[in-house]
C-alpha cells in the first residue's frame, strides 16, 4: 500500500471524483479542494507528496497556486502536475515557467495520469535525496542548487552550519534524543529563513548536524544571527537539570578519556560568491567548510 499523499485542486466535481477514484484505486491517500486558496492552505498544512492543479479555479488560479508553492521553502520541492483545459502552447509554457513538472490537458486518460504520478514520485525520491529525518533536500539537491546559481552568474551566499559538541550530546542522551534535536534544528532553519530571508532561499541538510542555506548577500548575516539566537534560546531546554545547572555534561573524548563538554552552540561559515569567483560547486563547499572551521576557533 502506498504511503504517498496527493492533493487535487479542481472545481469540476466530475473531474475531481474521477481523479480520486483513479488514485485511490492505486492506494494513494487523496486530499481534495475545489478552489485555489483552500488548496494552498491545505498544501501548507498537509504537505502532500504530489499536487495536481486545475488552472481555472475560483479565487486563485492554478498558476498562482503553483507560483506560491515554488516560493515557499517548506513545499517548494513538491512535484506539481497542472491539469487544464487550456491547451495552447503559451499556456503550457506559462505552467512550466511557474514550476510545474507536468502539464496535461483535458480530456485526459486516467491511466496516463496515474503513470505520470508514479514517475514523478519516483524521480522526486531519487533526485531530491531528501533527508529522511528532516525532510529537507539532501546532497544531490544542494549540489544542483549551487550549480544553478553559479551558471546564472549572479551574486549569492552559502551558509554552512553545524553543531558544536553534538557527538557528546548524542553519546550522553542517545540517538533518539539526538534525532529529535536535529529535527528541532531543521525547524529553526526553516523559521529563521522564513523570517529573515527571501522567498526563494534554499535550505538543505547535508547529513548529521550539517546544514546549508543558499541566500542573497544582504540576507546572509541576518539569517545566521537569527539561527544562532533561536538555537541559543532553545538548546538549554534539551538538557537535563544537572547539565543546565553545571553548564556542561560529563563524558569521554575521542581517545576515551573522561571529559566535560559545554552546552551546545551552533557555528556558521558564510561564503560570498561573485560571478567568476568559483568555477565549480566543490570549491564553494570547500571554502564554506574552511570558514566554518574559522568560526569555531
Amino acid at each position: 500500500m502506498s504511503d504517498n499523499k496527493i492533493l487535487i485542486a479542481d472545481d469540476d466535481a466530475e473531474i475531481l471524483d474521477l481523479l480520486v477514484y483513479a488514485l485511490e484505486a492505486e492506494h494513494y491517500t487523496v486530499v481534495t479542494s475545489s478552489d485555489g486558496e483552500t488548496a494552498l492552505k491545505k498544501i501548507l498544512e498537509e504537505k502532500p507528496d504530489l499536487i495536481i492543479l486545475d488552472v481555472n479555479m475560483p479565487g486563485m488560479s492554478g498558476f498562482e497556486v503553483c507560483q506560491r508553492i515554488r516560493e515557499n521553502s517548506d513545499v517548494c520541492l513538491t512535484p506539481v502536475i497542472i491539469l487544464s483545459s487550456l491547451a495552447k502552447t503559451k499556456d503550457r509554457i506559462t505552467g512550466i515557467k511557474l514550476g510545474a513538472d507536468e502539464y496535461l490537458t483535458k480530456p485526459f486518460e486516467p491511466f496516463e495520469l496515474v503513470a505520470r504520478v508514479e514517475g514523478l514520485l519516483k524521480r522526486a525520491k531519487e533526485s531530491l535525496a531528501a533527508s529522511p529525518l528532516t525532510g529537507l533536500p539532501g546532497n544531490i539537491s544542494i549540489e544542483t542548487e549551487i550549480k544553478n546559481r553559479l551558471s546564472e552568474s549572479c551574486e549569492f551566499c552559502v551558509l554552512y552550519s553545524d553543531l558544536d559538541h553534538f557527538k557528546s550530546y548524542n553519546d550522553r542522551y542517545g540517538f533518539d534524543k539526538g534525532d529529535a534535536l536535529i529535527k528541532l534544528v531543521s525547524t529553526i532553519f526553516r523559521s529563521s529563513v522564513a523570517q529573515e530571508g527571501n522567498s526563494k532561499d534554499f535550505i538543505g541538510h547535508i547529513g548529521g548536524d550539517d546544514f546549508v542555506v543558499v541566500t542573497t548577500p544582504e540576507k546572509c548575516k541576518s539569517i545566521a544571527e537569527k539561527i544562532s539566537a533561536v538555537f541559543g534560546a532553545l538548546i538549554i531546554n534539551q538538557y537535563d537539570d544537572a547539565a543546565r545547572k553545571n553548564g556542561f555534561i560529563s563524558g569521554k573524548d575521542r581517545s576515551g578519556a573522561p571529559a566535560q563538554f559545554p552546552i551546545m552552540t551552533i557555528s556558521t561559515g558564510c561564503v560570498h560568491i561573485t560571478p567568476g569567483k568559483f568555477s565549480h560547486y566543490s570549491l564553494v563547499v570547500d571554502r564554506a567548510r574552511e570558514l566554518l572551521k574559522e568560526a569555531k576557533i
